[in-house]
């Protein structure tokens, strides 16, 4: 048997903008998925989702012939990645996988990039392969491609790392020295949105007002470099500004929602220096960081304007097989 976890994320900076090339900065946070792997002696490949109950049974043959279409949505990913991996490691027997997760679905938080980047690392050790985090990444990217589309990577490697990286797709990632050591305060809205969906109406946008757009990402790479040297000197009041500033760029995108707009406004009103989506927005989560005196009250006017609240550190720890 093989257990293997990985974090959730936050994006500090340059969600949406990074789809097309831009930067961004992304963060682990101490939420994590799990998954169990256990090789059984069927060839049934069997899914257990403790989170929402789901269970399935598939057929050996239909994951090693890549016939995974018509099995349900919420396991295809990961029947993906299994298919990847068939292609360049023998499978034989049938394995058992069991996922738990303690992050939010369907919110802004990586949920389904943590699953696959555990599940990736699960199957790989349990096929006694020689992996490093890059193959980690590769085969949890074949996932998040299916389940949203066009992601711009950043999510998978993230959980794969940890800790703070600075990202673009087309020169990869550097990792941040740098640490936030009071936690960030996550709102979640009760608006439900696809990512892929707000993804493509970004970019619609930006194919209509291409001129216009070209200044934001400019801007937002500006944001992005202003917050490193922020990070880089533990500045929360800076890092504070410049998310109240990525915010505005978010907002005039049309990512923004009422209800998030709400969660930020009351977080900035009780004291934080800064609130601003994280992930892609239409819903889901907002972030906000303030100093340790100031946790309690900008915790509680975000549930009484209708979030719910997770309090929640930076990780170091990126995904881990526990011996």
């Amino acid at each position: 048997m093989v257990l293997a976890s990985a974090p959730a994320k936050i994006i500090l900076f340059g969600e949406h903008f990074v789809v097309s090339d831009r930067l961004a900065i992304a963060a682990a946070i101490d939420l994590r998925a799990k998954v169990e792997a256990n090789f059984n002696d069927s060839k049934i490949f069997s899914f257990l989702s403790k989170k929402n109950n789901f269970k399935i049974d598939v057929n050996f043959d239909d994951v090693v012939n890549g016939r995974i279409n018509n099995y349900n949505s919420f396991f295809k990913p990961l029947l993906f990645i299994l298919y990847e991996i068939s292609k360049c490691l023998k499978l034989e027997r049938g394995i058992d996988f069991i996922i738990d997760s303690d992050i939010p679905i369907g919110v802004g938080l990586g949920s389904s990039a943590a699953v696959s980047v555990a599940f990736s690392a699960a199957t790989l050790k349990l096929l006694n392969y020689n992996f490093g985090m890059k193959d980690i990444i590769i085969f949890a990217s074949k996932g998040e491609s299916l389940a949203h589309e066009r992601p711009s990577g950043i999510d998978p490697t993230i959980s794969t790392l940890g800790g703070i990286l600075v990202y673009r797709r087309s020169e990869g990632f550097r990792t941040l020295d740098v640490s936030i050591n009071n936690p960030v305060i996550i709102g979640v809205t009760n608006e439900s949105r696809s990512t892929a969906e707000m993804v493509m109406k970004v970019l619609n946008f930006k194919a209509k007002y291409p001129k216009i757009f070209d200044f934001l990402y400019e801007a937002n790479d500006i944001i992005v470099y202003e917050a490193i040297e922020a990070l880089k000197s533990n500045d929360l009041l800076k890092i504070g500004e410049l998310m109240n500033i990525a915010h505005g760029l978010l907002s005039s995108i049309g990512v923004s929602s009422l209800s998030l707009e709400r969660l930020i406004y009351a977080a900035r009103n009780a004291g934080a220096y800064g609130a601003k989506i994280t992930g892609a927005g239409g819903g889901g989560a907002m972030i906000a960081v303030c100093d340790s005196e100031k946790i309690g009250l900008v915790s509680k006017v975000i549930k009484d304007n209708g979030g719910s609240v997770i309090s929640s550190y930076i990780s170091n720890c990126g995904v881990k097989i526990h011996e």
